[in-house]
């Protein structure tokens, strides 16, 4: 797999990526269940399905005319179907995609215990004096530079410590804890970092991420996403278009984590 590109404006899935993807679609919690409902914003999207809701960031994907249909289309039919989207190449059928199958993992909210312990401690824990790489952008960057040992930022936007791209492939086998925003599944890029850090302990984080073992089978540690535990509030933050940090502050959500 090549060094991952800037997002285009299609997305084809091939070699170690339509591996992961294909392997977390067929391996979704609840199948049989039906899709009730699609909030789309413009910054994040959810999929109503068997009473519970999975998210996505957008990344700033707009849906074509066809896909506007599609969306009014999915409700009531089976999971599966949209879930399926995430093969596409187009940006925003990638991101109703993972939605689903975020909504097809969500598990009982009322089953599950929130998180009291933040990404970033659990990232600034393990790389405590050691070589730490990011992927993505966060709030905690400058407060996490001083925690750990050394931190790579891993960024194709010219922001401050981005480290150059032809270090990349480098630098990646040599980090003792790689922290990756779930993100890079909209991009094709997951399993590109997953490949080339496997000798570091891994978290995958963000509202984004799925609660997919998968991503265990495949060089994950670490997953730090969040359930949605309101599904009018946080509907109603995406349709206000709200950033994450303020659907969060608006209600509606826990964060969580999964362990290997």
């Amino acid at each position: 797999m090549t060094r991952p590109e800037p997002i285009q404006a299609a997305r084809p899935l091939e070699g170690d990526e339509k591996k992961l993807v294909n392997q977390m679609i067929s391996s979704i919690v609840r199948p049989n269940i039906v899709v009730e409902q699609v909030v789309v914003g413009s910054k994040f999207m959810g999929v109503v399905a068997g009473g519970r809701m999975g998210l996505s960031s957008l990344l700033g994907a707009a849906p074509k005319q066809e896909e506007v249909k599609l969306v009014e289309q999915l409700v009531g039919q089976p999971i599966g179907t949209a879930v399926d989207s995430i093969r596409h190449s187009s940006p925003f059928s990638i991101c109703l995609g993972l939605a689903a199958l975020n909504a097809s993992n969500a598990p009982d909210p009322n089953g599950v215990e929130a998180s009291d312990f933040p990404a970033e401690d659990l990232i600034a824990g393990m790389g405590k004096e050691k070589r730490v790489g990011l992927v993505g952008e966060f709030p905690f960057v400058e407060q996490l530079i001083q925690r750990v040992g050394t931190l790579h930022l891993f960024e194709l936007k010219s922001v401050p410590n981005a480290l150059a791209r032809d270090q990349w492939e480098i630098v990646l086998p040599k980090l003792d804890v790689l922290a990756i925003t779930a993100t890079t599944l909209l991009t094709r890029q997951m399993a590109w970092y997953l490949s080339r850090a496997s000798q570091a302990k891994i978290v995958i984080l963000g509202p984004t991420t799925p609660r997919s073992a998968v991503l265990f089978e495949f060089g994950a540690n670490y997953l730090c996403g969040s359930v949605v535990t309101d599904i009018k509030k946080v509907a109603e933050s995406i349709k206000a278009d709200f950033c994450f940090r303020d659907i969060k502050k608006n209600g509606g959500i826990i964060f969580t984590r999964m362990e290997k």
